[in-house]
């Protein structure tokens, strides 16, 4: 048999050319980091299934050669990417051209030999921006698109200006806290707070605003996190023209999403009330109706057909989980279904590299932000179970290349 490294490089290669034909068949761009390189290569599902097999090889391959020492101590440092943030220095750089790194550090209000090194980082380790000739910074393809997409913008803020800080933390909040609450946390620490996360940002309206794009970013910026899993894995025409609502479902991109592909489901999107407000403001509202709610309290909309939790639980711990269960109790009719879109705690090994790095990255900072997790199937009976004994089996839909499962429980009760 091959050495493994010479079975990843095959792997690679052959998966790779897949690609290219694709691309040279359907007369599309090929790679590239150039300002006007494609976003997204915008794959048929083969060829998506193809480079996540490559780029499964290639994070296996990379950590092989580097050696066990490497992998403990990578090189990687959010720094650069949270001044690049909060200095909206993508931004400052003008769309064609060049700026001086003197000249940028004015704008920026940084010395000039700060800026040069965290632009170089950004530039090597993240591939944002050029220096196309020596002192002079000018847009690569990701740091065009941060320049002129506020919603990669409210994404790379909340990343770095929000969560970074709050992950050296984590190990005092460990130490200092048993509780498991959710205002117990890296975050509360970092931040110098005593609430939860939501209740943190929900004080400061800027905060809020980015934290609900970040979200948007979050779906579509990473292909196993598109709404579109849920809107094509899902049978919702066997709801008919049936209720859905979206509890906690922020500005509803989601329900907006499920309104378009199924344009006979009644949608309700219900958040807490001044995003509410804030949605119907700034989205029509057709095949779509807002509904002021807090999800601990009992669920006003009742005898619908499906009850939708689309990031939701993950962000709460396991006795508030059971807590905003029982909250839709007194509102469910008999066959009436939960829907959950959250990603499962996996055993190692046991899904492809990359997606087992995301799961254990977004695993750990639900820790950090809101003392929460990542469940498995079992433990996801469990918590039905606790909540109320009338609810059914727990069943998984699994989309090819999502991140997210989708959970469905009916409700048995009368």
């Amino acid at each position: 048999m091959a050495p493994r490294i010479d079975q990843l490089a095959a792997t690679i290669s052959a998966n790779t050319s897949s690609i290219t034909n694709y691309l040279h068949q359907n007369g599309l761009p090929f790679p590239s980091f150039d300002v006007d390189g494609p976003i997204t290569l915008n794959l048929s599902p083969q060829a998506e299934h193809a480079r996540s097999t490559a780029i499964d090889a290639l994070q296996e391959l990379l950590d092989l050669l580097q050696g066990p020492i490497t992998c403990m101590i990578p090189k990687y440092n959010g720094t650069s990417l949270q001044i690049i943030s909060r200095h909206d220095i993508a931004r400052k750089v003008p769309k064609e051209g060049t700026i001086s790194f003197t000249e940028l550090a004015k704008a920026t209000d940084l010395h000039v030999n700060d800026l040069k090194r965290i632009m170089r980082y950004a530039m090597s380790f993240h591939r944002l921006f050029v220096e196309p000739q020596e002192g002079f910074v000018a847009h690569s393809a990701g740091s065009k698109k941060l320049a002129t997409d506020e919603i990669v913008r409210a994404g790379l803020g909340q990343s770095f200006n929000e969560f970074y800080g709050s992950f050296a933390r984590t190990a005092d909040a460990l130490d200092s806290f048993k509780d498991g609450e959710p205002t117990h946390t890296g975050f509360a620490l970092a931040h110098g707070t005593d609430k939860t996360m939501f209740d943190f940002l929900r004080m400061q309206p800027t905060k809020a605003d980015q934290f609900s794009k970040a979200m948007r970013f979050y779906s579509a910026g990473v292909p196993g996190y598109s709404v579109s899993n849920l809107v094509e894995g899902y049978d919702w025409d066997s709801l008919g023209a049936g209720i859905v609502v979206d509890v906690g479902g922020a500005d509803g991109y989601v329900s907006r999403a499920l309104s378009k592909a199924n344009p006979q489901l009644n949608m309700v999107v219900e958040d807490l009330p001044d995003i509410v407000v804030a949605a119907e403001q700034s989205w029509p509202t057709t095949g779509v109706r807002y509904q002021a709610y807090d999800f601990f309290s009992t669920q006003p909309v009742v005898a619908a057909d499906a009850y939708l939790f689309r990031w939701v639980f993950h962000d709460w711990p396991d006795h508030y989980v059971v807590r905003i269960l029982q909250a839709q109790v007194p509102a469910l009719r008999k066959g009436a279904r939960i829907v959950v879109n959250e990603s499962l705690s996996a055993p190692p090994g046991s899904l492809p590299l990359t997606l087992e790095r995301d799961t254990c990255f977004i695993d750990l900072l639900m820790l950090t932000t809101n003392n929460s997790r990542l469940r498995t199937m079992a433990e996801w009976q469990d918590i039905f179970s606790a909540a109320d004994s009338r609810f059914g089996t727990v069943r998984c839909v699994s989309v090819e290349g999502a991140a997210l499962a989708i959970l469905e429980v009916v409700w048995e009760g009368e």
